[in-house]
């Protein structure tokens, strides 16, 4: 939507900040053009620094993605070419009409795979996606921001933590913190990273207003939110844009790495946040 609309924007000049698109595509696609979260060029790379970390360098990897989808064609292309000389043991097609999470199991496993990564849409493919965390019995499963969805823990909660699931997102919700506190009581409801970047691309808009003194224009607003001094204290971390709309990211201001595992109180299954050497 952000690729469609963006042509839009761009060619009127008026200013728009995306609070959860990630395609590469959109990099450098325009100066009116703003991004919140990371791009999946760098969601990719933090997977990958993952499966280094935990010796899975030189295993092979197979993916379940939706083809013709921007956002699951996007990530799944950038880890491929983190692969080096390598590719891709196996792809499963989540959009195909005779998809079948257990026949993407095992054609991935007879092609030597030992990591799946999951790319679902955040529609039925996300169902179909559940259906191989179900069956992914011996993968090691990692997966993009769209698998972050209460549905995972709900309905394969026990496989995706057999499975070691571990997912790169924006921003994950620390229980003690402010923000956490004060929008969960507010929304009466868990909130999640597209809450936080939606808030991050509010208060970013309405600093870059207020600095605008009452003298209102579309040209002014960009050119507020593309200079260098311009910085907010977001909830997702400091966010400061380069001249062509993407988010400069700094020091910690990472994606961050979460995983499947049941509640210590509860037993119920969350996503928790992996910390580093653990």
């Amino acid at each position: 939507m952000t690729l469609q609309a963006g042509q839009v924007y761009n060619k009127n000049k008026l200013v728009i900040i995306s609070p959860t698109s990630t395609s590469t595509r959109l990099s450098n696609f325009g100066k009116f053009v703003f991004k919140i979260p990371p791009s999946d060029l760098i969601a990719a790379q933090t997977l990958f620094n993952h499966l280094n970390q935990e010796i899975f360098l030189d295993k092979n990897v197979a993916v379940a993605y939706v083809a013709n989808n921007e956002y699951s064609e996007s990530l799944t292309r950038e880890f491929e070419m983190l692969l080096k000389m390598k590719k891709f043991v196996h792809k499963c097609y989540l959009d195909a009409g005779n998809f079948s999470a257990q026949d993407c199991v095992e054609q991935a496993k007879n092609q030597g795979a030992e990591v799946m990564l999951l790319v679902p849409a955040t529609d039925i493919t996300l169902t179909k996606a559940i259906g191989v965390i179900d069956n992914a019995k011996g993968l090691e499963l990692i997966g993009g921001d769209s698998i972050y969805n209460y549905r995972v823990v709900n309905d394969a909660g026990e496989e995706a933590a057999q499975n070691n699931l571990t997912v790169a997102i924006p921003w994950h919700r620390h229980p003690n913190s402010q923000f956490n506190q004060t929008a969960q009581k507010f929304w009466n409801a868990e909130i999640n990273w597209r809450t936080a970047t939606s808030y991050d691309a509010t208060q970013t808009m309405m600093k870059a207003m207020d600095e605008m003194g009452g003298n209102y224009s579309r040209q002014k607003l960009q050119r507020i939110l593309s200079s260098p001094d311009f910085l907010v204290e977001g909830v997702t971390g400091k966010i400061r844009f380069s001249q062509l709309g993407d988010r400069q990211f700094m020091g910690n201001d990472q994606p961050v790495l979460v995983q499947v595992k049941p509640n210590a109180k509860s037993g119920k299954y969350e996503f928790i946040i992996l910390e580093e050497g653990s």
